[in-house]
């Protein structure tokens, strides 16, 4: 059995729990804050605005969400439904 880990999201402040093995990446240095969520294709390229108004695609990094500290800013995985969709939604968020 997998543990649980709250997040909060950063744009609701709701606090879910979510799986030990929950996709995260990194929080880019040149997002707009403003941007609460950005896509992830599956080739883990991750597409999100920069500070400048940029669209930006990049290299993302995946690890799961057992690897974040509390209170580390995090992009975490969507729950999706079964299966592995061609791109992924991430949003921005906080371990509790």
């Amino acid at each position: 059995m997998k543990r649980m880990i709250p997040i909060v999201d950063l744009a609701t402040g709701a606090i879910t729990d979510r799986l030990s093995n929950t996709l995260t990446f990194d929080v880019p240095e040149d997002i707009d804050r403003s941007t609460v969520a950005a896509e992830v294709d599956a080739r883990s390229r991750v597409q999100y605005r920069s500070v400048n108004g940029k669209s930006v695609v990049s290299p993302a990094f995946p690890r799961p969400l057992s690897w974040r500290v509390h209170g580390e800013e995090c992009f975490v995985c969507d729950e999706h439904p079964a299966g592995l969709p061609e791109t992924r939604t991430y949003t921005l968020s906080a371990v509790e």
